[in-house]
């Protein structure tokens, strides 16, 4: 709901007498804590329920995190992207302090009272695999609910820590009372999910409620994720499994990262290229980009990792 009246707020700036008004809808995603959002059948569980209000024009506009929105468009919808982007790191809360590396995510000191296995907690594939990269023995523990409950669950003992994306935290306003709980992982360490940080608005493809949010899209912020979904998407990869990907804009260079990684850390196929940009440049080139670069990490051996990956969750749904 803080995204949502953010994206109200912006519009009543551009167009003041609007009439707005906020329809809550719960999702899938929303309503089942106690699964993995992998056992959870497919992508799109906290999109569905809203795209069908959209086709039923129970409403006019959608916000979304775009790290949660298929790379695939249903029939009559498009995606504009809202800028600025907030932080895109991801954030591990805990008591203990940690140093982190390329090389590891080491406790500075130790407060557990035992030798176990560090409990931290997520439901991401993307960062658990990254996770059991930096520190093989840690322990992941599935982790579910709005970041309140996660929080709470933290702060009743069941983890030691828990993985969080820096910009939820950030609109929240939370990470202001969390200062001395936080290690945030820089992207060399710890790779985002594509979109991850950026706000995207679905709408129906009408040109009239196109043009009334034409001033909220940011193109930069479009081009970059753009080129990290069409990553994702020529792999053949979810918004679920562990591909990860980052690219940015500095002067007029636009750098695409791509990552896709074993759940247990231990196969990694890295990859970088990059293109000339200027905001006169068309999305397309950057969505190329990212195609060539998934490409590349195909030939690479990326392929063998997801259908590895894909077999194990065949498996695992048959169980």
């Amino acid at each position: 709901m803080t995204q949502t009246q953010w994206v109200i707020e912006r519009l009543r700036q551009l167009h003041p007498d609007l009439e707005l008004a906020i329809e809550p809808i719960r999702t899938k995603g929303d309503h089942i804590t106690n699964v993995p959002l992998t056992q959870m059948g497919s992508d799109g569980v906290f999109v569905a329920e809203i795209e069908r209000a959209l086709h039923e024009r129970r409403i006019d506009v959608a916000v979304h995190s775009l790290k949660d929105v298929p790379t695939l468009q249903p029939v009559g919808l498009r995606l504009i992207v809202v800028g600025p982007r907030e932080d895109v790191r991801d954030v591990l809360v805990s008591p203990m302090r940690f140093a982190v590396s390329t090389q590891g995510l080491y406790p500075l000191s130790d407060n557990k009272q035992d030798t176990a296995p560090l409990r931290i907690g997520t439901c991401s594939l993307r960062r658990s695999a990254q996770i059991q990269h930096l520190c093989p023995d840690a322990q992941i523990v599935p982790l579910r609910g709005n970041v309140d409950t996660r929080l709470r669950k933290l702060e009743q003992g069941e983890y030691d820590g828990i993985m969080l994306a820096c910009a939820g935290l950030h609109r929240l306003h939370m990470h202001e009372h969390l200062t001395d709980k936080l290690t945030y992982l820089p992207v060399e360490v710890m790779m985002p999910a594509p979109g991850q940080g950026a706000l995207a608005l679905e709408v129906r493809d009408e040109a009239e409620i196109l043009s009334l949010l034409a001033h909220l899209n940011d193109v930069g912020v479009q081009a970059t994720t753009n080129a990290e979904r069409m990553f994702m998407r020529r792999l053949g990869a979810g918004c679920y499994l562990p591909v990860a990907a980052y690219a940015q804009i500095v002067d007029d260079l636009l750098s695409l990262r791509g990552l896709v990684i074993s759940l247990d850390g231990q196969r990694r196929v890295s990859v970088q290229q990059h293109m000339h940009w200027t905001p006169a440049t068309n999305i397309e080139h950057a969505e190329q980009l990212g195609v060539r670069l998934a490409e590349q990490a195909l030939a690479l051996g990326a392929s063998d990792i997801i259908q590895g990956l894909a077999a194990r969750e065949q498996e695992g749904q048959r169980v």
